[in-house]
Order: structure tokens, then C-alpha cells, then sequence
């Protein structure tokens, strides 16, 4: 009984990942994508998901209405949090690492990464939310995303 609230985090987490990621008009797609990662899932679990997380509909540089996370659902930005906890996701392809942060938090999470993985890196690029990172060796991606989030201290959140 004490792992459904454990089960629903984590399907939010999930559905958060998805959308911060994808570029969802509707929910049936997001339903699809969720359904490929757990299995079924009902547009009423889809629906619930949106409200809890906050999502709103905004327009894209294309003029589709995609499904977005409200920047006031993020994490609450406070002097007391570290800023690990500004790190929503890290993800990587086989070229690079991407970091998902909180907005605002992506030029400080680059300046220490810069600083602290030097050797291990080619160039980091930082826009609002996101941290772009080369890695020197295309080979070892896996392993500095690996240790970037231990670093950073976040737990596996993404599939590998």
C-alpha cells in the first residue's frame, strides 16, 4: 500500500520528462508514449497528470500548440536549495549530455561542470533551462553522463 505514492511520483516524473523533451499537441500521443514506458495508461490519468504538473498550452516557433510545463510548477528556487536541486533531468545520445534545469539555473550548473570537468569535456554550451555538453570522447558519453549525475547527485531518472 505504501508504494502507490512512490509509483505516482514517479509516473510524474515520467510525464514531466515527456513533455519538457517532446513536442505534444494532444494527449493521445503523449498517451502513447507513456503507454511504450509503463504500459496502460488511461487519457483520464493523462488529463490528471497535466493538471497536477500544471501544464498549459503554449505556441511554438512553428505555431503549433504544444504542451508545456508552467515555469511557476518548477522547483521552488530558494537560497537555502542547493543548486543540484535546480537539475530536473540528465540525458544523453550518443554525441553528447544534455541537462534539463530549472529556468534561469542552466550558465551556473555550466560555469561548475566547466570548471570541475575540464579534462573529460570539449566545450560546454548553457542557454536558459538546458546545459549542452561534448564530451572529448564520443566513446565515454555514457560514463559522463553517468557521473554527472552522480555529481550532481541525481538519480536516474532517463532510460539509458
Amino acid at each position: 500500500m505504501g508504494s502507490k505514492p512512490v509509483i505516482e511520483q514517479n509516473l510524474l516524473d515520467l510525464c514531466r520528462r515527456l513533455i519538457m523533451q517532446g513536442a505534444y499537441t494532444q494527449q493521445v500521443a503523449l498517451q502513447r508514449d507513456l503507454e511504450q514506458r509503463i504500459g496502460r495508461v488511461s487519457l483520464a490519468t493523462i488529463s490528471r497528470l497535466l493538471k497536477q504538473l500544471g501544464v498549459v498550452k503554449i505556441q511554438n516557433a512553428r505555431g503549433q500548440r504544444i504542451y508545456a510545463i508552467d515555469g511557476s510548477q518548477l522547483p521552488l528556487v530558494t537560497p537555502q536549495h542547493p543548486l543540484a536541486e535546480m537539475v530536473i533531468d540528465i540525458v544523453h545520445s550518443n554525441n553528447f549530455v544534455l541537462i534539463h534545469t530549472a529556468p534561469g539555473y542552466s550558465q551556473a550548473i555550466a560555469r561548475l561542470i566547466d570548471c570541475q570537468h575540464a579534462d573529460e569535456i570539449i566545450g560546454v554550451v548553457a542557454g536558459n533551462d538546458n546545459v549542452w555538453i561534448a564530451p572529448k570522447d564520443c566513446q565515454r558519453t555514457v560514463q559522463l553522463c553517468h557521473g554527472l549525475r552522480h555529481w550532481l547527485c541525481v538519480e536516474r531518472k532517463s532510460e539509458d
